[in-house]
């Protein structure tokens, strides 16, 4: 299997875990393994996003590899229009906020906005899966 294909496989997978995970009642488990769940999904996403840029536009596209610079280049790319690519990059500053969820309060926090970001994940993919089958 091509590499940024196992890399887009990799993250449908971990947003599938991310979206059962929520689909479940919601008690202190549900929401830790949901908080894990979605670091993973951004993880994977961000990672295939930067391949499948790196291979239609060529690696030196990629002036930074950093979550955000890859959000911004999503943008510029198509696979994200403004708001969505700003969206993301707020949902970076909350994959960012997961060492701190052993506070109450930001992890029920964190938890309110996964099944937004999960939406978000799954937009961003699907696009990236449609630009890679035109090539």
């Amino acid at each position: 299997m091509d590499p940024v294909e196992r890399k887009l496989d990799n993250a449908e997978q971990a947003l599938g875990r991310l979206k059962e995970v929520l689909a479940r009642p919601k008690d202190d488990i549900v929401r830790d393994s949901a908080i894990l769940r979605f670091t993973l999904a951004v993880e994977t996403a961000w990672k295939a996003a930067r391949a499948v840029i790196a291979d239609q536009a060529g690696p030196e596209r990629l002036t930074s590899a950093s979550p955000k610079a890859v959000a911004r280049e999503s943008q510029i790319a198509g696979f994200l229009d403004e708001s969505q690519a700003e969206a993301v990059i707020a949902m970076m500053n909350d994959r960012n906020l997961t060492v701190h969820t052993y506070d109450e309060e930001k992890a029920n926090a964190l938890f309110s906005r996964l099944p937004e970001h999960a939406a978000l994940i799954e937009r961003w993919l699907l696009a990236l899966r449609a630009a890679m089958t035109r090539v």
